[in-house]
């Protein structure tokens, strides 16, 4: 058994200020430089990493404002800047601990563990798992993210505790369902949404999702049927739910008593509501209680499918690794290459040279892949991900959420 708290987000959170950084350093600092300084601090408290340009954003003031304020924090010898480049801008920030700077009247002593400490909180930022969702989510939305945007991921994965499907999802269903622009604001409404009705992973999600969808369906058949073309109201959709739900009727039912609207001038919700308590009260012959199957019944449908299919692909893999080495070389340089792009869009980097040159590395190398595989016999997309149904990946479902009809043949032969 462990014992753990619940994730929660970083601004709920307490930030720890040594009182000698009150009385000592604060009080004859420029403000901007304590808004530095504090805002920096609040990440950290958090293990969080936070950039220049970042803090610049945040606190409406110009990148130079925030150098110039670690220049001044670094003279006092309240931070100390590791470089990381030949770039005089490029460098880390070490907070150092006040008290121990007074009483050892040193702060250099121990740097080499707290350097080991601040690099593994670095470290932290380019896991496998962020990295790949990061790969997965530029390709969704057809743009590089900017470091506000991979830096809310972040929080979204580590701090709220949203699964990497569903973080995923929220782009598919914006730029494929939605057909709207992958805007940070927008999808971050979406995750939000999500986050406060405890929807974290793919099968509280995929159930969501398919009962609004398939309500949304039926709502809009039901209109229909009564000759309404318009949106329901928040009202008629609580009655349309006391009959899906509460008195679990077939959709059919629900139609057939629509008809018997045929001869009436102005038909309304609640003429139907009536007739239709009537039929529950007198159990209606053609009265029939829905079958529900949850999305994680759904997706053990497919569970056997998708295994063989991962044996497929890694067969595949191991193939042309034995067959063409360069290519798992290529495979291997592409990973590596990957966290050095994405920490230079974290930076806000991404017209420098060194970042158009890694552009075009990773470009050169994912061609002179397919380069290899056609002139060997191979189609282009071998090595990609193996789906017995391509329309719906081997999930069930298709992009806007509509139920592919590989499923609706499984559950005829179910």
């Amino acid at each position: 058994m462990k014992i753990f708290k619940c994730k929660t987000e970083l601004y709920l959170h307490d930030t720890s200020v040594e009182n000698l950084f009150i009385n000592e350093y604060m009080i004859p600092a420029n403000g901007d430089f304590v808004k530095v300084y504090l805002f920096a601090k609040m990440y950290l408290d958090r293990d969080l990493v936070i950039f220049n340009e970042t803090l610049a954003k945040y606190l409406n003031m110009p990148v130079q404002q925030v150098l110039a304020a670690w220049d001044y924090w670094e003279s006092k010898k309240v931070i100390r800047k590791h470089y990381t480049g030949k770039d005089p801008d490029d460098f880390d920030v070490e907070f150092i601990c006040l008290k121990q700077l007074m009483y050892k009247g040193d702060y250099g002593e121990t740097v080499k563990e707290e350097e080991k400490t601040a690099a593994k909180i670095n470290s932290s930022v380019f896991s496998q798992e962020l990295l790949e969702l990061y790969s997965k989510i530029e390709r969704v939305a057809g743009k590089t993210l900017n470091s506000k945007e991979l830096h809310d991921i972040k929080l979204w994965f580590e701090d709220w505790g949203m699964d990497d499907k569903v973080i995923l999802k929220a782009y598919e269903i914006c730029v494929k369902d939605r057909k709207k622009k992958a805007e940070n604001s927008y999808i971050s409404a979406i995750i939000r949404e999500w986050y406060e009705k405890g929807l974290f992973n793919m099968n509280s999600l995929e159930d969501h999702l398919f009962e609004n969808d398939k309500k949304h369906n039926t709502y809009k058949r039901i209109f229909k049927a009564l000759g309404f073309f318009r949106n329901p109201t928040e009202e008629e959709k609580r009655i349309m739910d006391i009959w899906l739900d509460e008195y679990m009727l077939d959709v059919s039912v629900i139609l057939e008593a629509c008809k018997k609207t045929s001869g009436i001038s102005n038909p309304n919700i609640n003429y139907i509501h009536s007739i239709l308590k009537d039929w529950k009260d007198e159990e209606h012959p053609s009265r029939s209680v829905k079958t529900k199957l949850t999305a994680a019944q759904i997706d053990k449908l497919y569970e056997d499918i998708r295994a063989e299919n991962r044996s497929i692909s890694e067969a595949r893999r191991k193939e042309i690794y034995s067959a063409f080495p360069r290519i798992r070389f290529i495979d291997e340089e592409l990973r590596e290459l990957n966290p050095k792009r994405l920490k230079l869009v974290l930076e806000g980097k991404t017209n420098t040279s060194i970042y158009k040159s890694i552009e075009k590395e990773m470009t050169d190398l994912r061609n002179e892949k397919i380069s290899t595989l056609k002139n060997a016999g191979y189609p282009a997309d071998y090595l990609n991900p193996v789906y017995t149904c391509p329309r719906c990946k081997d999930t069930g479902f298709l992009d806007n959420g509509e139920k592919c009809v590989c499923l609706t043949q499984r559950l005829m032969n179910k």
